[in-house]
C-alpha cells in the first residue's frame, strides 16, 4: 500500500500520457474527452460546470430554445460522462488519484503545480487550466483561494480549528511544527502550515501561531507567553500585527488578573510570580517602615534604582515632598506641621479679597478640553488641604474639586465655567476660593493700557479712579497695610514674582502719590509660568 502511494506521489505527465499514445499533453486528454460530447452539451458544461461565473439555466434555455429543465438534464448527463473518465481506469483517472495523493489534507495550489506541472496546462475548449477542470469533476477535494483541500474548505477549516484548540496552551499559543495539517516529506512543512494558518486568519509569530488575539489582553498574554520575559507596553504593541495604542494596552493589563506590573512600564504574566511594582511613593514608604522609620537618601536611591527603571532624580524628588521629608540626607514620613511652601501672601498671581483669595490663570486649550490644572502650594495652605486629600467646593455650577494627590495640588476641570461664559483661550480669569469654603469663577477685565486700571484688573479689585482708594485696594490684595507707600507695593509685587504688576505700579506711581495722571503703557505679558507652582 505504501509503495502504491509513493508511485502516485511520483506520478508525472509522461506517466499519464504514456497510457494514451494519441495524447500530446494532459490538456489534450481533457480536450479528447470533451470532444466526445455533442457540441451543445460541451457548450453547456463550459458555461456552467467549468465557468467561474456560471450562466443561469434560464438564460441557456433561451439560447437553445429549450426549457431550463432540459438544460439541467443535458448538463447532468454531460457531467456524468466527464466524471466517469476520472473514476474508471485510464490516464485521467491516474492523474486524479495522483492529485488526491499529493494534496493529502491541505496543500497550496502552487505547490501542487510544482509537483504536477502538467495540471497547469490550459484546456482551450473551456478556457480553464487543467487543474480547474479536474477540480470541478472530482468531488474528493476543493481548490479555492489558491489552496487545495480534502474534502471541503469548510471541513478542513473546522479540522484546523479543532487541532489548534487541542494543541494550544492556556494563552492560545501553538508551536507550528507540532501541527499535522500538511503532509510533506520536505523541510517546507512548517512554512506551508504557517501560510495556511495565515490564510485562515490566525496570527503567526515566528515559529508559533496565536489563536487568541481578538482582544488586546489576549494578544498581550500570548506575546508574553512567547517571550517568557517582562516587556513594556510599547514592546508588546510592536509585536502586534494590527494598530493599537500603548495607553489602551496599559489600561487593559492594569484591570486584567493575568498580568502583573513589575516596573514603571514593564509587565509580566502573574503566574511567573514576580514582585509587583507599586509605585515610587509606595516603595519609599515600605523602605522607611522596613528601616525603622527613616532611611538614608543614598540607600533609598540605590535600593529602588537597582530594582526598577526609575531615575535617581525621581526618587529624590518624591522623597522630598509630602508625605515624606528629607533633611540632612535622611528620609522619613513628614510631620503634620510641615510647611507646604510659600505663604499665600507671597505667592504669585494669588490675591487677597475681603472675603477670600483669587488666583489668576490664563485659560488654555487644555482648560477648554476639560483637563485639570496645577495649583500653587499656597492653595493647600488656604484650604488646609493635606496630602492625599480631595475637597469638593460648592459653586454656582456644581462642586469644584481641588486635590493634592501628586507632587502639587491641582484644580479639577473648570470647563463648565468656560462653556457657560463662552470664555476663549488666552483669557485671564480668577479662580476664587471664598472664606466660606465655596468656589467661584470670574473672567478678568480686559486690559485698556491705563496702568492703574490694568493693575486693578490683574489683581481682581474693583475699578476706582481715586488714588487713595485704589492704593488701599492694591495693598489689601497684597496683604499689606492699607496705608503702605507705593514703593512697598512695588517691592512686594517684585518679591512675589508679579513683575508685570510691579511695572504697571511704577508707571502709575506719580498718580498714586501726587495725583498726576499716568501715560498709557503697553503691558508686557512674558512671564515665567513656573513661578506659579512655587
Amino acid at each position: 500500500m505504501l509503495a502504491a502511494q509513493q508511485r502516485l506521489t511520483c506520478l508525472n505527465a509522461n506517466d499519464v500520457l504514456g497510457q494514451d499514445p494519441q495524447a500530446t499533453s494532459v490538456a489534450q486528454l481533457f480536450e479528447n474527452a470533451i470532444a466526445k460530447l455533442d457540441s451543445r452539451a460541451a457548450e453547456i458544461l463550459s458555461a456552467r460546470l467549468f465557468a467561474d461565473d456560471p450562466i443561469t439555466l434560464d438564460e441557456l434555455g433561451r439560447r437553445y430554445d429549450v426549457t431550463r429543465e432540459r438544460v439541467r438534464q443535458i448538463e447532468a448527463v454531460a457531467r456524468g460522462a466527464m466524471s466517469s473518465i476520472i473514476a474508471e481506469d485510464g490516464p485521467l483517472a491516474s492523474l486524479a488519484r495522483a492529485a488526491r495523493a499529493q494534496i493529502g489534507f491541505i496543500l497550496p495550489l502552487d505547490e501542487l503545480l510544482r509537483r504536477i506541472p502538467s495540471l497547469g496546462e490550459r484546456v482551450e475548449s473551456v478556457a480553464q487550466p487543467a487543474w480547474r477542470v479536474l477540480d470541478r469533476l472530482d468531488d474528493a477535494y476543493e481548490i479555492e483561494d489558491g489552496w487545495c483541500v480534502v474534502p471541503t474548505m469548510t471541513a478542513v477549516e473546522s479540522m484546523t480549528q479543532t487541532q489548534l484548540q487541542e494543541q494550544a496552551d492556556q494563552y492560545g499559543v501553538v508551536r507550528i511544527e507540532d501541527l499535522t495539517l500538511i503532509e510533506s516529506n520536505t523541510n517546507r512543512r512548517s512554512e506551508l502550515t504557517a501560510s495556511w494558518l495565515t490564510r485562515c486568519g490566525y496570527v503567526v509569530d515566528g515559529d508559533f501561531v496565536l489563536t487568541r488575539t481578538s482582544s488586546v489582553g489576549d494578544y498581550a498574554a500570548a506575546v508574553l507567553s512567547l517571550t517568557g520575559t517582562p516587556l513594556s507596553a510599547q514592546e508588546i504593541i510592536d509585536r502586534f500585527i494590527f494598530e493599537r495604542s500603548a495607553t489602551s494596552l496599559r489600561n487593559a493589563m492594569a484591570s486584567d488578573d493575568r498580568f502583573e506590573r513589575v516596573d514603571r512600564d514593564r509587565w509580566a504574566l502573574k503566574e511567573w510570580g514576580m514582585e509587583k511594582y507599586s509605585g515610587i511613593r509606595s516603595l519609599i514608604r515600605e523602605q522607611i517602615a522596613t528601616n525603622g522609620g527613616q532611611i538614608r537618601l543614598n540607600d533609598l536611591i540605590e535600593f529602588i534604582t537597582g530594582r526598577y527603571s526609575v531615575s535617581a532624580n525621581s526618587v529624590a524628588s518624591y522623597a522630598s515632598i509630602p508625605p515624606f521629608e528629607q533633611r540632612n540626607g535622611i528620609v522619613r514620613l513628614a510631620g503634620t506641621d510641615r510647611s507646604v511652601g510659600k505663604a499665600p501672601a507671597r505667592t504669585r498671581r494669588l490675591f487677597r479679597r475681603p472675603d477670600g483669595w483669587a488666583y489668576r490663570v490664563r485659560i488654555t486649550k487644555d482648560h477648554l478640553r476639560g483637563s485639570g490644572s496645577t495649583a500653587p502650594m499656597a492653595i493647600a495652605m488656604v484650604l488646609k488641604l493635606r496630602f492625599g486629600q480631595t475637597l469638593q467646593l460648592e459653586s454656582p455650577l456644581g462642586p469644584q474639586s481641588i486635590a493634592w494627590t501628586g507632587t502639587q495640588p491641582s484644580f479639577g476641570t473648570i470647563r463648565r465655567f468656560l462653556m457657560d461664559g463662552d470664555i476663549a483661550a488666552g483669557t485671564e480669569a480668577f479662580l476664587v476660593i471664598n472664606d466660606d469654603g465655596t468656589f467661584s469663577f470670574e473672567p478678568a477685565r480686559t486690559l485698556t493700557g491705563d496702568p492703574l486700571a490694568d493693575t486693578l484688573s490683574l489683581i481682581g479689585a474693583p475699578m476706582c479712579a481715586e488714588p487713595e482708594t485704589a492704593r488701599a485696594a492694591i495693598a489689601t490684595a497684597l496683604t499689606l497695610p492699607a496705608e503702605s507707600p507705593v514703593s512697598s507695593l512695588i517691592g512686594a509685587c517684585r518679591d512675589r514674582g508679579d513683575a508685570d504688576i510691579a511695572d504697571l505700579l511704577t508707571s502709575a506711581r506719580d498718580y498714586l502719590e501726587k495725583g498726576y495722571k499716568p501715560q498709557p503703557s503697553e503691558r508686557n505679558s512674558q512671564v515665567d509660568e513656573i513661578l506659579d507652582l512655587l
